[in-house]
């Protein structure tokens, strides 16, 4: 039987955004996700299939940006809501935004580097099934969520350049 930690305090940011094609959005000021890397393997979350656009895929952890919060902040703040404490280390090495529609709402993707690579077994919420690291060869081959599927090349990209800086 798994537990989880009561729900969070409900934040500024939690909402409903309806952009003008139509499409939903959840973060009244964007969202924000951490991608975390230790060598050669990253950290996804499968999405529960109860939440908007879950559908089991794999993704990175993440949700709403609260009023005057940075996207880092929200992301290290959402990570430690759902999965549990941030591994030793961490260090941003880039942030990757998409803009879905200008002034409304973005997604940012927060990549990091770690020091470590602990095993989650109790989430701090329901919203994800489960959290495990991949290997870099292995992701691929997962069902992912596709906006974290297209952002995924310029997230590697990220990383890359991290490395030869």
């Amino acid at each position: 039987m798994t537990h989880h930690r009561p729900p969070p305090p409900r934040g500024s940011g939690d909402g409903w955004v309806t952009l003008s094609s139509g499409q939903v959005k959840w973060g009244l000021f964007g969202a924000a996700g951490m991608l975390l890397r230790h060598d050669d393997a990253v950290l996804l979350a499968r999405r529960a299939e109860w939440v908007h656009g879950g559908n089991g895929q794999w993704s990175v952890p993440g949700g709403a940006i609260d009023k005057d919060e940075m996207p880092e902040h929200a992301a290290l703040r959402e990570f430690d809501e759902e999965i549990g404490p941030v591994p030793r280390g961490l260090r941003i090495v880039g942030i990757h935004t998409v803009v879905i529609e200008a002034d409304v709402w973005s997604y940012h993707t927060c990549c990091a580097l770690v020091d470590e690579r602990p095993t989650y077994t109790e989430l701090g919420t329901t919203e994800n099934d489960e959290a495990r690291w991949w290997h870099l060869d292995e992701v691929d081959s997962l069902p992912l969520f596709p906006p974290f599927a297209q952002a995924l090349p310029h997230l590697l990209r990220i990383y890359d350049e991290a490395a030869s800086a």
